[in-house]
């Protein structure tokens, strides 16, 4: 005999109660999704707006800038002064509802004179993959320094006293976090890191500011830990 239409109606009615369940945890799922991207999003706005303002401000005053960048003992970008800053951002599409991609921070800061370095000639490689990779720019000519090199033990190079600090936050929106890219941010070196968008506040952003102009000694905490120096001299 057939089943009656109350025992079918009670079936039924668990199948619609595991359905509702299931939609309604994927629509949990999808509006953790959009929480995340909405603070990804933010914070990136957030950190543009800030480093907007910190440049106009800062290529208005032409600070002084009270760090010391060492390649060594006796070759030191010091006495600094800001010089330009930039900042400018992408967003993921031409859509005007579409997520931002990145911002990139960059300021010039300049020391009063040219800055010499002294090296041994077996050391000429070695130095030349350093400027390269902390973006210094030799006023000499290194080919032709290398082509007429004399029996002199060491070499002279007269670096620009221009110095180029970088920054760059990309959106991680499958991980809700901002990924921080850095070159000269703290000593010669990239620094890379991973910090939560909702840590990126004004709190660490203001820190940011503050360590760039020698402000403070040293970056927020929050971010510091992120970071890794470890390729910096």
């Amino acid at each position: 005999m057939g089943q009656s239409n109350n025992e079918i109606s009670g079936f039924l009615a668990e199948l619609a109660s595991e359905a509702t369940k299931k939609l309604e945890a994927e629509r949990a799922v999808q509006e953790d999704r959009e929480t995340i991207k909405q603070n990804v999003n933010a914070a990136l706005l957030r950190t543009f707006q800030f480093f907007n303002l910190f440049t106009k401000h800062l290529n208005a005053l032409e600070s002084d800038v009270p760090r010391t960048y060492a390649l060594d003992a006796k070759t030191q970008f010091s006495q600094l002064k800001w010089k330009s800053g930039m900042v400018e951002f992408r967003k993921q599409s031409f859509a005007d509802n579409a997520l931002m991609d990145y911002v990139y921070f960059q300021v010039k800061v300049v020391s009063p004179e040219p800055v010499v370095v002294i090296r041994r000639w077996e050391q000429y490689d070695e130095i030349k993959k350093d400027l390269d990779a902390y973006g210094l720019k030799a006023a000499d000519d290194m080919y032709e320094l290398w082509r007429n090199r004399s029996q002199k033990a060491t070499f002279q190079v007269n670096l620009d006293p221009e110095l180029i600090i970088w920054m760059r936050f990309k959106g991680n929106y499958a991980g809700g976090s901002i990924d921080i890219e850095s070159n000269n941010l703290d000593g010669f070196g990239a620094a890379n890191g991973k910090l939560k968008a909702e840590l990126l506040q004004s709190n660490i952003l203001d820190g940011i500011g503050r360590f760039l102009l020698g402000r403070s000694s040293s970056l927020p905490q929050e971010l510091a830990l992120v970071m890794d120096f470890s390729r910096n001299r």
